[in-house]
């Protein structure tokens, strides 16, 4: 009989330093421990989900505590902890970024290197895309004996849900990311497959994916939702078997999902909830009841034959709130089709509808909730909250 893949789950009530080591220890130790998954002497990449400059407490990054629970694991075992990302918005300055998100304390307080994925250099690799055949990858991944993953149990505007896959796509370095979002089309069953293609250029250095869900997002998320306590710490050596256990317990078909459809059907890869042995706590430990998924999941029920047609009649498209709106261009400058602009630094930008593509990237990168998603008529009456 096949061997099942491990998912642990253990309850976590909040960020107090001693508690959440606890609770991250205990999550491992399900799987058998840290030292069965790397070595003394290694080199290990930490990469959390740093989105863009927000404090811990708005629950759209990684939670320093959870990361320095893992770093310090890291150094009992008698490896090298490094921990590195690409942020968003990192074009202003990606110490603004380590500071704001509370990674600077922690590598400050717990003598830990900070790497800059945007100045390390990138590779080119290739992956199974036509649109993309070939993308760049951080040279910082190559410098590493292994990975440990540490995402944010988020709801995501484009792929309905971000976790331990999608946060591969931090291994883009800069602005190639947009430029990616250019080429994909914009929806979960096109762009899940390209991540999950970023995510297997990195897989065999994966040592373990430990989940932030302490304070997850529900709703408008990757940035905009609502802060939401599921109090979870959750982990696995597979990256899509935690992914798929997560999203069921979300209340989400995982087929749904285009990262975890698109790996699940891959030979040799987790293909069925079957084949994952929950470890930890009972699923009776979490209250995941009425999760708010973003408005636009109603656009993973729509066949990909009928995308095109309905797209002219079912659409969201950002709008930017001037009265929240602080000119700080970040949108116009991570719009990958230049459908933002602004006359002037002291003009409030404007979207253009017309040559708007819905990749949700200006959504996704404004830090003051200044973007909001107008639906048309019919996406109104079809697609409710």
């Amino acid at each position: 009989m096949e061997a099942k893949t491990p998912v642990s789950l253990i309850f976590c009530a909040d960020y107090e330093p001693l508690r959440v080591q606890q609770c991250v220890e205990n999550a491992i130790a399900c799987l058998g421990g840290l030292e069965t998954a790397i070595k003394p002497g290694e080199n290990i990449l930490i990469k959390p989900n740093l989105l863009s400059a927000r404090a811990p407490e708005r629950a759209v990054t990684t939670h320093p505590e959870v990361v320095r629970a893992v770093v310090r694991l890291v150094k009992a075992i008698g490896a090298t902890p490094l921990i590195g990302d690409s942020p968003g918005g990192a074009v202003k300055g990606v110490m603004r970024v380590w500071q704001e998100t509370g990674m600077y304390a922690v590598a400050k307080e717990e003598h830990v290197e900070l790497i800059n994925f945007e100045t390390a250099g990138a590779n080119e690799r290739g992956v199974n895309n036509p649109l993309v055949p070939v993308v760049h990858i951080s040279k910082v991944l190559d410098n590493v004996d292994g990975i440990i993953n540490i995402p944010k149990l988020k709801t995501h505007g484009l792929t309905i849900y971000t976790g331990c896959v999608k946060n591969f796509y931090g291994t883009i370095p800069g602005l190639r990311k947009a430029e990616y979002h250019k080429a994909i089309p914009p929806s979960a069953a096109d762009f899940g497959p390209f991540v999950g293609e970023i995510y297997l250029l990195n897989k065999h250095k994966v040592r373990l994916n430990l989940m932030d869900g302490v304070w997850a997002m529900e709703g408008n998320g990757p940035s905009s939702g609502d802060v939401r306590k599921l109090g979870i710490i959750a982990a696995s050596r597979d990256a899509n078997a935690l992914d798929m256990a997560i999203v069921k317990m979300l209340g989400i078909n995982p087929q749904r999902i285009g990262t975890i459809k698109y790996i699940s059907n891959l030979k040799g890869e987790v293909h069925s909830n079957e084949r994952i042995e929950l470890r930890g706590e009972p699923l009776s430990s979490f209250n995941f009841d009425k999760f708010k998924l973003p408005p636009t999941w109603f656009y993973s029920l729509i066949p990909r034959r009928l995308v095109r047609f309905l797209g002219r009649f079912v659409w969201m498209k950002p709008v930017i709130i001037p009265e929240l709106c602080t000119n700080c261009m970040m949108c116009v400058n991570s719009c990958p089709v230049k459908a933002v602009s602004a006359a002037s630094q002291s003009v409030k930008p404007v979207v253009i509808a017309k040559n708007c593509i819905s990749c949700l990237c200006c959504h996704e990168l404004c830090q003051y909730n200044a973007i909001e998603l107008r639906k048309s008529s019919l996406a109104k009456i079809l697609i409710r909250g």
